[in-house]
């Protein structure tokens, strides 16, 4: 039916070249080609009018050569079932992206803006309603330039949606990365803005025009949490756009706090571990496709007898410790306790040998407090970490004064490494031989 909407399969960010680092494997399933063929197979398999790739299809440490050939099997195939390909370069691939282009025998293949400047192309699917885009793409690799400036309003067709095509970041204005606004992009003749440079899959923008980073299709660090796929964008006649998001990646990181506050065996520890592992993968796989591998950042949280040990065990954990269910697995990518042993601070502080005196000063600090000894304490931290900053191993860098911790920061870091001072000193304490 000539009035049945548009629909789009779109992704950003393929970067393929590229492997996705930390996963303590080299298994192909977690490569970006492979992810990409998934991609592939699915716009075939659910016979989509038009992929949508929105930059940085090329990693910019693996340019060219390396993507030339999973790009070309992915078109080759998207071509054989008769499905479009429109996109735009990114910072990463502003040069090889074109060059490939021109490697490429694929007709359906349409780059969009070369050069910085507008392109246009429209899409007619049989029995579908026909589709604009309007795309811009880097011709170098940074620009402070909006493009959305020299948009071409004047040329676009008023009888068709348009979607526009733009790698770009949102709302921040000092990026060097094409700096564009929501304001503006909501300002243009358009049914649906689909942008890239962002990894984090997100929906900025519901309304007419829709405005969505796609994400990367598979995450590629530990930064890049939560799911990844493409996204289905669905374009009607009347220029009402949808997009729901399809998480097909098989690899998934995930940042999990753990509180072990009380806990008194390291077995319990374990297991409170495991079963944050467990948990998370089994609600990512109630979620969407089957993530194969969920690799976790752990950082354990909480007053505990067994702090000591909690330290030793997070050692051991990165690489090592695995979680299985059913076909999926949840690894530790790496662990940090952030514990405290369990003191009674008040109790200790009662006394009048050093671990009191340590333990009253560890009670200024967690309330604020400004006595005599808390600004001796202040002071003598203060110039510490002045004199680490100051050490030739900072001199390269022009900002070091910004990597002073502030004051909170430096509270956490004193409230910590006194506690663990204190432990050791009543450890030492009771140890010593009584007269």
């Amino acid at each position: 039916m000539a009035d049945a909407p548009c629909r789009i399969l779109c992704t950003g960010d393929l970067h393929l070249g590229r492997y996705p680092s930390r996963t303590h494997s080299r298994d192909r399933a977690w490569a970006v080609d492979h992810v990409w063929e998934d991609t592939v197979s699915y716009a075939v398999q659910q016979a989509v009018d038009v992929v949508v790739l929105t930059g940085d299809v090329v990693d910019a440490q693996n340019k060219r050569y390396e993507a030339l050939g999973p790009l070309q099997r992915g078109l080759r195939r998207l071509g054989e079932a008769g499905i479009p390909v429109v996109a735009v370069a990114g910072n990463h691939d502003f040069d090889a992206l074109p060059r490939l282009a021109g490697m490429i025998e694929a007709d359906h293949f349409h780059l969009l803006g070369r050069g910085g400047k507008w392109g246009t192309l429209t899409v007619a699917p049989e029995e579908r309603a026909p589709l604009q885009f309007v795309g811009w793409s880097f011709r170098e690799a940074h620009t402070q330039r909006s493009p959305v400036e020299s948009f071409p309003d004047g040329r676009l067709r008023d009888d068709v949606p348009t979607v526009g095509l733009l790698h770009a970041d949102l709302n921040a204005p000092e990026s060097v990365y094409t700096p564009v606004s929501l304001d503006a992009l909501r300002r243009r003749p358009v049914s649906a803005w689909l942008l890239g440079h962002i990894h984090a899959p997100s929906l900025r923008d519901d309304r007419s025009p829709l405005v969505l980073y796609p994400g990367s299709l598979q995450p590629l660090d530990p930064s890049e949490t939560g799911a990844h796929g493409p996204w289905r964008v669905e374009v009607a006649p009347d220029g009402d756009s949808t997009a729901t998001h399809l998480p097909r990646a098989p690899l998934r990181y995930e940042h999990l706090d753990v509180d072990v506050d009380a806990m008194e065996e390291e077995r319990a520890v374990e297991a409170a571990v495991t079963d944050a592992m467990r948990d998370r993968l089994r609600a990512a796989r109630e979620k969407g496709p089957t993530p194969q591998r969920l690799v976790c950042r752990l950082t354990l949280t909480g007053r505990t007898s067994v702090h000591r040990a909690v330290c030793d065990l997070v050692e051991t954990w990165p690489g090592a410790l695995e979680v299985p269910v059913e076909e999926s697995t949840a690894i530790v990518e790496s662990a940090a306790a952030r514990t405290r042993p369990a003191l009674d601070l008040e109790r200790i502080a009662e006394g009048t040998d050093p671990p009191a005196v340590l333990a009253q000063l560890l009670l200024a600090v967690r309330h604020g407090e400004e006595d005599e000894p808390a600004q001796d304490a202040w002071v003598a931290i203060k110039e510490a970490c002045s004199a680490v900053q100051d050490s030739p191993a900072y001199g390269p860098l022009s900002d070091a004064d910004d990597l002073s911790p502030d004051r909170e920061a430096l509270a956490d870091m004193v409230q910590r490494q006194g506690l663990l001072l204190l432990d050791e000193l009543r450890s030492q304490t009771d140890a010593a031989p009584h007269k």
